[in-house]
């Protein structure tokens, strides 16, 4: 049987795009369910976090 990936949504956008985690990648969908797919292993997870988060404290007072 093949298995379903079920990716955890991490963030939806309200004009309808999506990026979510599932099996180490990165899935960005839209409405129109076209996606792009992201390999990305938990090292590189945790220095994208630490970069996104870098980039949110720059824009904070």
């Amino acid at each position: 049987m093949t298995p379903i990936l079920a990716p955890q949504t991490l963030y939806r956008h309200p004009d309808g795009w999506s990026i979510s985690y599932a099996e180490n990648a990165l899935i960005s969908t839209d409405d129109d369910l076209n996606f792009v797919i992201v390999p990305i292993g938990n090292i590189c997870l945790l220095e994208l976090a630490k970069k996104l988060y870098d980039i949110a404290m720059k824009g904070t007072p």
